[in-house]
């Protein structure tokens, strides 16, 4: 069992991972002095799997407990989806002296997450990510929200969790295109870190699939260490914070303009493909440089997509939410651990990474 501590200006919290530690939650609530009344937002297929080891957690807690199931998939992390969870917080008698507690990955941790914190204008709030990405990413940092016409993410807000639990026996349950999807995140943090970190994900990629203990233990440590590093020196995304959005700026409009049939990770490594094109297309990286680090990317099992279809793409690049004055901005990489953000280029040159993203796509 590993324990990381996030540390932010407002609260400090730790991140728990390891192998059947999802029994410590009951445990910390009492140990933080935190609510006994338990509203659960549950991934469905998460609870269907996993209903007895769930269930069998909350039990005896002293207070309320009530589970409500949300509906695999992007399409839940919507208006919609939030008044589903607000309406039964408030059918169900729920107050501020309440504890909600997110089991599930990305969606249910940012639809939950954002729940807690508009609900009487925010109540408590604990992540126990479930999926590869949410492990090792969006679970931790308080980032929450949902999307509207479209657009990912654009409404939302920061809320810090009173703890993260990361039971990595979840994981084993995971489709492969969950665990694909969790690793395209995982190749940012390669490129965002050091080189031995890219180095070890590369040599060891094959075996993530297979989910090899001690080497997703490790892959999840050193990204949950990174990012928390991170956001102790910038908890809202003033400055440093934003090199963690490397590739995400093509990555949202790639998923809003295929309309979320792709899953977030498989994005995300698409957006770093086009990420690294335009860094070269820039002048900040070399062509050998480029091809090199076209390897790691490459590597990932994408489906086939179409991106062709630029206009729509550069209109929901215009609608997100990191552009400043009018202009899309991008994070570029000059070097594995030196990144570069809010770089603003012209039209012809997004054009020209997506095309080229495309035609290497199509070779692999």
């Amino acid at each position: 069992m590993k324990k990381i501590k996030i540390k932010t200006r407002h609260k400090t919290y730790p991140v728990v991972i390891g192998s059947s530690v999802l029994n410590l939650v009951t445990e910390w609530i009492k140990k933080y002095g935190l609510f006994k009344n338990l509203f659960i937002v549950v991934d469905e297929n998460v609870y269907n799997l996993h209903k007895k080891n769930i269930t069998d957690v909350f039990v005896n807690t002293g207070g309320k407990v009530f589970f409500y199931t949300l509906k695999a998939g992007e399409q839940s992390k919507s208006i919609d989806g939030l008044t589903g969870i607000i309406s039964s917080l408030v059918e169900n008698n729920f107050g501020r002296d309440t504890l909600l507690i997110a089991i599930g990955g990305g969606v249910t941790g940012d639809i939950a997450g954002f729940a807690a914190s508009v609900y009487m204008r925010g109540i408590q709030l604990v992540q126990i990510p479930t999926t590869l990405l949410a492990a090792v990413d969006s679970s931790i940092g308080g980032k929450t929200g949902i999307n509207f016409n479209n657009y990912k993410n654009i409404i939302g807000a920061f809320r810090q969790p009173e703890f993260v639990v990361i039971d990595t026996d979840f994981l084993s349950s995971l489709p492969e295109t969950e665990i694909n999807s969790g690793i395209g995140e995982i190749i940012k943090y390669g490129f965002l870190t050091n080189k031995n970190f890219y180095d070890y994900i590369f040599k060891n990629f094959e075996e993530l699939y297979s989910l090899d203990k001690s080497i997703l233990n490790k892959v999840i440590n050193e990204s949950v260490f990174f990012k928390g590093s991170v956001i102790s020196k910038d908890e809202y995304e003033g400055g440093l914070r934003k090199i963690l959005n490397l590739g995400h700026t093509f990555a949202h409009a790639y998923e809003s303009h295929l309309n979320y049939s792709i899953k977030h990770g498989e994005a995300v490594c698409a957006g770093i493909i086009s990420a690294l094109f335009l860094s070269y297309r820039k002048g900040l990286i070399s062509e050998k440089k480029l091809n090199r680090f076209l390897k790691l990317p490459l590597k990932m099992k994408l489906s086939p997509v179409n991106f062709s279809n630029y206009e729509s793409i550069l209109q929901f690049m215009y609608g997100d939410k990191k552009n400043r004055e009018g202009l899309i901005n991008f994070v570029l990489i000059k070097d594995i651990g030196n990144i570069i953000t809010e770089v603003s280029v012209k039209e012809s040159d997004i054009t020209y990474s997506i095309e080229k993203t495309i035609k290497v796509l199509k070779q692999t």
